[in-house]
């Protein structure tokens, strides 16, 4: 029996954005950690909603519990709801007992984010700045100040904080309705479908990632024992020294070690602050001519590296285990890069779980006993994106050949697969430099990929020309300013030739997978909860019942569901196959029973 889907994937409508019934709504919460809902300490002191039907201001004091049953009701009648920074609202929601799956949002940030293209993200994004940049004028009252100083809106007098709440929800209706304007239908088209995320990521932070205490506990107890072992080394060396103090490093570098100081146009390399630099990159730069530099150059490194893993990830992760039961909770971010790919950053504990280390990855395991972790990938997504903007026949004929790009690499630069993926994207990217056996490489690549090649040099001429480039489903990005040298070297060309691709793979694409896997999942009942998103990935707890059903999902939200959807609401028909692998193990990263599944060709020829 076919999945019953909510109807905005069943039957995906981006102009339901400019003729539907909506609810415009915001929350103003307790301001613990930012007013999260996954602090429950926090509750929500006022919703102030706008309905459209009826032009109607409506508003409700009270805590999560008790914003009253007529925005329930106004949330059952409309077709979609609107807010400023959507994944607030939703959570919120999901806290106070909505049930999200059949909801649609805009989202008056994701829809900024879109129209910016890579001119505007992280900070720029707020209703204020906003405002300031389209009309001149921000949110500059009493409330506001009062709020930002630290003070609880619980604690603010009601009148107040009314007529606050009711000023962001008229700038967010005001941005809403000139958005729409704006926005043609391409564009629209891609709002829709980041908007489609949004309810998702909710709930994914909601759920957060279990860490295994006794890895945890194990690797700190490792890792200051190795670090401790390092140290004393070093001291052999050196004598005592802080190795965490710049200026002490700095005076043992350059002054008692004797290293020549690293210069850049005949100037020392000096931190923004004018110091010497000591950084351990630039401790890597240094010339080692003597048996003590040599041994003391690498020791360092090694104190570093130890030290990085100890104060980001590892400390944070043992008291995370210590004080939330070993819950590690990250905010997915939908707008901060300028390539629209995700990024994340720890809600509580602020670590990097995008870009976290593969050898990190097994320190995660599922929550209940007995359970997996699961992972579904997009296999060589960027390769395939990049040879589909290209209509590059020779990708098409390697992937029909099930040709594995990254080992190929590997075996013209006599490498690993794993150590040869940089080399493989490099020029993807349009980089070109490197070693001489790197650099023949390249030429190799542009020469066998011609496809891409035409692509990226048609991509530099556009900007060249006009400051921008439309990609083939709309997104506009900006270079104003782009120069060519008389050698040729065009500035900016790494970025023009990294955006189109990176942008449509792993913010359209996987975002498209995600959505369907979630939804799924919860039209069937299952029980396995997706706990994060990576990039091009995407990873859940599973119990062992299940499993079977996720390899399945995954292999239909990786595949099967994109093309039609593309075609829907983006208008692009995929001139490549899709892939994906799909792994599970005891924990994440651990690989096991590991599959791989292709698009068929029907599907894309």
């Amino acid at each position: 029996m076919a999945d019953s889907l909510p109807w905005f994937l069943e039957s995906p409508n981006p102009l339901v954005y400019r003729t539907g019934d909506y609810v415009l709504l915001d929350f103003e919460t307790t301001n613990l950690d930012k007013g999260s809902a996954l602090n429950e300490h926090n509750s929500t002191v006022l919703a102030v909603w706008y309905t459209s039907w009826n032009k109607e201001w409506h508003y409700c004091f009270g805590d999560e519990y008790l914003i009253g049953d007529q925005l329930a009701s106004d949330l059952e009648h409309c077709d979609f709801l609107v807010a400023h920074n959507a994944k607030f609202e939703a959570q919120w929601l999901v806290r106070c007992g909505a049930r999200l799956q059949r909801l649609l949002v805009y989202d008056t940030l994701l829809a900024e984010y879109v129209i910016g293209g890579n001119r505007w993200q992280f900070g720029a994004l707020g209703l204020d700045r906003i405002a300031q940049r389209r009309w001149g004028e921000g949110k500059s009252n009493l409330v506001s100040r009062l709020i930002k100083s630290g003070v609880c809106p619980s604690d603010i007098p009601q009148g107040w904080l009314l007529d606050y709440c009711e000023q962001d929800c008229k700038l967010t209706l005001r941005l809403f309705e000139e958005q729409l304007k704006e926005l043609d239908d391409a564009l629209l088209g891609i709002v829709y479908s980041r908007c489609l995320v949004t309810p998702v990521l909710a709930d994914i932070e909601t759920a957060g990632l279990k860490l295994d205490e006794k890895k945890v506990y194990a690797r700190l107890e490792e890792l200051e024992k190795e670090q401790a072992q390092v140290v004393r080394d070093l001291n052999a060396i050196t004598g005592p020294v802080n190795y965490n103090s710049p200026k002490q490093v700095s005076a043992l570098l350059y002054d008692k070690m004797g290293f020549s100081e690293l210069s850049r146009h005949g100037k020392p390399l000096r931190t923004p602050a004018g110091g010497r630099k000591t950084d351990a990159d630039t401790i890597l730069l240094l010339k080692a001519t003597t048996k003590e530099q040599k041994q003391f150059v690498e020791l360092f490194g090694k104190v570093k590296a130890t030290e990085h893993e100890l104060k980001m990830y590892i400390r944070k992760f043992a008291d995370c285990c210590k004080h939330d039961g070993g819950i590690l909770y990250a905010s997915i971010n939908q707008s901060s890069t300028q390539t629209h790919r995700f990024s994340s950053s720890g809600a509580k504990y602020r670590t990097q779980i995008q870009n976290i280390d593969r050898s990190l990855k097994p320190m995660f395991t599922a929550r209940n006993d007995g359970w997996l972790v699961a992972e579904a990938d997009g296999s060589q997504l960027e390769f395939r994106v990049a040879g589909h903007l290209g209509r590059d026949r020779a990708i098409l004929e390697d992937l029909l050949a099930k040709r594995d790009v990254h080992s190929a690499t590997a075996q013209q630069l006599g490498t690993s697969r794993q150590d040869a993926k940089p080399f493989t994207f490099k020029p993807l990217y349009g980089g070109r430099s490197g070693t001489p056996k790197e650099r023949a490489y390249y030429e190799y690549f542009r020469t066998r990929y011609a496809g891409i090649t035409a692509a990226q040099d048609k991509w530099i001429n556009e900007v060249l020309v006009s400051g921008k480039l439309r990609t083939e489903w709309g997104l506009v990005f900006y270079w104003p300013g782009t120069t060519i040298s008389s050698s040729g070297y065009v500035s900016n060309s790494t970025s023009i030739c990294n955006y189109p691709v990176q942008s449509f793979a792993t913010a359209d694409i996987i975002p498209i997978s995600l959505v369907h896997f979630w939804h799924r999942c919860k039209v069937r009942g299952l029980r396995l909860r997706l706990v994060n998103t990576v990039h091009d990935s995407i990873i859940a707890e599973v119990p062992p019942e299940e499993i079977e059903e996720f390899y399945d999902l995954a292999r239909q939200c990786f595949i099967d569901d994109v093309y039609p959807f593309l075609e829907k609401v983006y208008k692009v028909k995929l001139t490549v196959p899709l892939g994906c692998e799909v792994v599970s193990g005891t924990h994440w990263g651990i690989k096991g029973n590991e599959r791989k599944y292709e698009a068929g060709e029907h599907l894309y020829v």
